[in-house]
């Protein structure tokens, strides 16, 4: 902390005419939280405004201020003189993430004061991160990973994952997690998340026969199905190399939660023509790390302050109920890595594309026995469907053309001795059901016409 902080802050916050009271100040790992009360009348803008200033006169960077929520104090982030490294294996073997009831929890570091900061991926559903080169973006996908690992089973969960940058994920090659190998080449990446749309929608035809809404529902009632996590890493390099893949990924982001699959993007460049709008409004908790400017920071956050963090772990997580909460992310070592994956390690090597071709005809033969056992649909529900194949407005004649028949059986039976048969009844009722239909055919055909040619007149006038 810097010396003399209770004095030197409200002094050095006087010569830019801010003023009021100092309160509480906690010391955390990352940074020191000071809170102070503004005089009334003083605007906040104005001393967002001034930030850069007042971290010159106190002779340090990276100085960040925010509004506490349901409070009359502002909050001054400043960093400590040495940033702390939190280790990831104390806090994945502590008592508070093992007990956790979560579905799917991750450690995404600790607080401004030290505390835990564990969230439940189910509930996110999906998590976006952003972060420049160096900044821990790589250190804290891995964290998300070996996260899941130690709280899951491999019959319980499964992982896809996408390096395009061959180097991040290549550890995580054969393992029993592994719902597919981990895939670098970009070609691959398509025909793995179309995979990943295939088995969606599989497991909505599995919830649709046991009437259950969710996966935890279909699990409640004693049945196995695994959650899937894919995670990506260096979205933007894919999606300017093949841009089928954000139809894919947007319809997971869109639909999967509810099927168990989930969704773990990382990318080095947020930009606007990357993260569009419509995979941002179904990915609402981010995460950024140091970003390069104040537009990489509006584009993940929707608010600024991102660029001014210290890297090193150092990030902002925007919940999905729109809270900002400055968390510092646990470093987890190659070797931590390797001790953790060690029991989970296949005996022999996989290929992708003898693994691809073995999901794919097994999500054919499941999609076939799902129809199978189906119940065989009656004469109302194919009338229905062949009704809907053809139309409204073959509907409307066919209906037509019913009503006539039946008005001509009437007519004929009323008209008719008794000496006709009941055969030639529906053959006249028929053949002058026909006629009508034929009637009003060149009917709507005239009144077509007609139309057209008093418009091409109007046209001329």
């Amino acid at each position: 902390m810097i010396e003399n902080l209770e004095t030197k802050l409200p002094h050095t916050l006087a010569h830019f005419g801010i003023f009021g009271s100092l309160g509480t100040i906690t010391e955390g790992p990352l940074i020191t939280d000071v809170e102070f009360k503004l005089a009334e009348g003083s605007k906040f803008a104005y001393v967002e405004k001034m930030i850069r200033d007042i971290a010159r006169e106190l002779g340090v960077s990276g100085i960040r201020v925010t509004e506490i929520p349901n409070s009359t104090y502002i909050s001054f982030e400043i960093p400590q003189p040495q940033v702390e490294t939190i280790p990831f294996p104390p806090m994945v073997y502590s008592t508070e993430f093992i007990k956790s009831s979560y579905a799917l929890p991750i450690c995404i570091g600790v607080n401004m004061r030290g505390v835990p900061v564990m969230k439940d991926l189910s509930k996110m559903p999906h998590l976006l991160v952003a972060g420049t080169t160096g900044s821990g973006k790589s250190v804290g996908l891995n964290s998300f990973i070996l996260s899941l690992i130690n709280k899951k089973k491999p019959e319980e969960l499964q992982f896809v994952l996408i390096d395009p940058k061959r180097i991040e994920f290549s550890m995580y090659n054969n393992q029993k997690y592994m719902y597919i190998p981990v895939i670098t080449d970009m070609n691959e990446a398509s025909a793995c998340l179309e995979q990943l749309v295939n088995e969606m929608n599989y497991r909505y035809t599995l919830f649709e026969q046991e009437m259950v809404r969710n996966i935890g529902e279909y699990q409640e009632k004693g049945l196995k199905m695994p959650y899937i996590v894919c995670v990506i890493d260096e979205f933007s390099d894919l999606i300017m190399f093949d841009k089928t893949v954000e139809k894919q990924v947007l319809m997971l982001a869109q639909k999967s939660r509810a099927a168990g699959i989930h969704l773990i993007i990382a990318t080095q460049r947020p930009s606007v023509d990357v993260m569009t709008g419509t995979i941002k409004a179904n990915l609402p908790t981010r995460l950024s790390y140091k970003v390069s400017s104040p537009t990489d920071s509006m584009t993940i956050l929707n608010s600024t302050g991102a660029e001014m963090l210290l890297g090193r772990g150092d990030s902002l997580l925007l919940e999905e109920n729109g809270m900002l909460t400055r968390v510092l992310g646990a470093y987890v070592s190659n070797q931590d890595i390797m001790n953790m994956l060690e029991p989970y390690r296949c005996a022999e090597p996989q290929k992708f594309k003898d693994i691809l071709a073995q999901r794919q005809q097994q999500a054919k033969q499941n999609y076939q026995n799902s129809r199978e056992t189906e119940p065989k649909t009656g004469m109302i529900s194919k009338f229905t469907s062949w009704g809907e194949r053809i139309g409204k407005v073959n509907q409307r004649r066919v209906v037509n053309f019913l009503l006539a028949i039946v008005m001509g059986i009437v007519t004929n039976m009323t008209k008719s001795s008794s000496k006709k048969s009941t055969s030639d009844i529906i053959s006249g009722a028929a053949t002058s059901a026909a006629k009508s239909v034929k009637r009003s055919v060149k009917a709507q055909a005239k009144r077509a016409i007609t139309q057209a040619v008093l418009d091409s007149l109007n046209k001329k006038k």
